[in-house]
C-alpha cells in the first residue's frame, strides 16, 4: 500500500477560514479547529495566530476564546490593540471580554474539513491490521524515532541493533521538512514520510529486517491507527508502537498482567500495556502496531531493554535524532 496522497496546507486553509469572519462577528480556536475537521486542532490554532504573517488586511482579532475572552493577539501585538480593532467594528468590548459573545459568534465557515480526510485514512488502515504471535525475535531489530530543530525541521533517525547484545550496527538520520504541525492523534502525516524513507534505506542495507519499533503508538490511539501502526501497514511489516507519553486508554488495574504488565483499554478492548522496569522508572506505553500481537510486543520490548529508558533501538534512534537536530545548521535550507 502506497502513502502518497497530498497533505493539506493547513496554514493556508487555516487563513481562508479566518477571512470568512464577517465584520462584527468574532469566532473561536476551536470553532475554527472544527471547521478544519478536528477539535484537538485548536491549540495549533492557537499557536498559528501569534505566529503567523500577519497583513492589514488579515482579520485574526475577530478570533477569541470560547468565553468571549480577546486572549492573545500577535508576538509583537496587545490584547488592548486587539480590543481596539474590534471595538471599530461595533463589537463590544468589556475587560478584556466581548459582550453579547453568544448572538455574534460566526460557525457558518465553507469548508473541506481536511483534517477529517486524514482521520478517514486512519480508520482504512486501521481496518488493514492483522495482529499474529510473535514466533521468536528476529536477530536485528530496527528503531524509528523523529526529533525537531529550531526551525521545525523534521529530523528522522533509524538505529538498528543486534538484539542479542544491544549493539548498534547502522543508523541513519534524514532531514525533511514537516509537512503539517502537531496535531494530537495525527502524528502519523507529520512524522510517517521520513520514516518511510529511513525504513526503505534500511531494508536495503539489511533485507532480512524484520521488526520495527516506531516512537509512537500503534493500536492504543483513538482510531487504532497510531503511527507504528500506519507505517506497519503501509510498509506490510511488523511494527511495535512504544509512547513516552499518554496520548488515550485506560489502565485495567483489575485485570489480569499481560507478560507481567498493566493493560490498556479503549472504548472496553484491550490493546496495550504499560511497560515499567521498577516503580521508579518512567512508564512506557506499548501496542501493537501491525503483524505481531500484544504479548509478541511486550516480550520484545523487555528483552531489548538494555538498561535505558527507551528499548535499545529506540533508545539510539531519540539520541541520534536529538543529536543531528542540535548539529544541523537550523537556519539552512531544506
Amino acid at each position: 500500500m502506497d502513502f502518497d496522497f497530498q497533505l493539506p496546507d493547513l496554514s493556508a486553509q487555516l487563513a481562508r477560514l479566518i477571512a470568512q469572519i464577517p465584520t462584527g462577528r468574532v469566532t473561536t480556536y476551536g470553532d475554527l479547529a472544527d471547521a478544519l475537521g478536528l477539535r484537538t486542532a485548536a491549540r495549533w490554532v492557537g499557536e498559528f495566530m501569534r505566529e503567523h504573517e500577519h497583513t492589514p488586511e488579515c482579520v485574526c482579532h475577530r478570533v477569541v476564546r470560547k468565553d468571549g475572552d480577546l486572549g492573545l493577539y500577535l508576538r509583537e501585538r496587545t490584547p488592548a490593540e486587539k480590543a481596539a480593532r474590534l471595538q471599530s467594528e461595533d463589537v463590544d468590548v468589556t475587560d478584556g471580554v466581548v459582550e453579547d459573545f453568544a448572538e455574534i459568534v460566526f460557525r457558518r465557515f465553507q469548508s473541506k474539513k481536511p483534517l477529517a480526510r486524514l482521520i478517514e485514512i486512519q480508520h482504512e488502515l486501521a481496518e488493514r491490521v492483522y495482529l499474529e504471535p510473535l514466533a521468536a525475535l528476529p536477530p536485528i531489530v530496527a528503531g524509528l524515532d523523529v526529533s525537531y530543530g529550531a526551525d521545525g525541521a523534521a529530523v528522522g533517525a533509524c538505529a538498528i541493533v543486534e538484539t542479542e547484545t544491544g549493539h548498534l550496527v547502522w543508523s541513519a538520520t534524514h532531514r525533511v521538512a514537516a509537512p503539517l504541525p502537531y496535531i494530537p492523534s495525527l502524528l502519523t502525516f507529520r512524522e510517517l514520510p521520513a520514516l518511510l524513507s529511513l525504513a526503505n534505506e534500511a531494508r536495503q542495507q539489511f533485507p532480512d529486517l524484520k521488526l520495527f519499533l516506531v516512537d509512537g503508538n500503534g493500536i492504543l490511539h483513538p482510531r487504532g491507527a497510531g503511527i507504528a501502526t500506519c507505517f506497519g501497514v503501509v510498509l506490510g511489516v511488523p511494527t511495535i508502537g512504544v509512547a513516552k507519553s499518554q496520548l488515550c486508554g485506560k489502565v485495567e488495574n483489575e485485570l489480569p498482567l499481560i507478560e507481567g504488565c498493566l493493560p490498556m483499554s479503549v472504548e472496553g478492548k484491550v490493546v496495550g500495556a504499560v511497560f515499567q522496569r521498577s516503580r521508579q522508572a518512567h512508564r512506557l506505553y506499548i501496542s501493537p502496531g501491525q503483524r505481531i500481537d500484544l504479548a509478541g510486543s511486550l516480550r520484545a520490548v523487555k528483552r531489548l531493554d538494555f538498561g535505558h529508558r527507551l528499548p535499545e533501538p529506540l533508545y539510539w534512534a531519540d539520541r541520534l535524532s536529538r543529536v543531528e537536530a542540535k548539529r544541523v545548521n537550523n537556519h539552512s535550507p531544506l
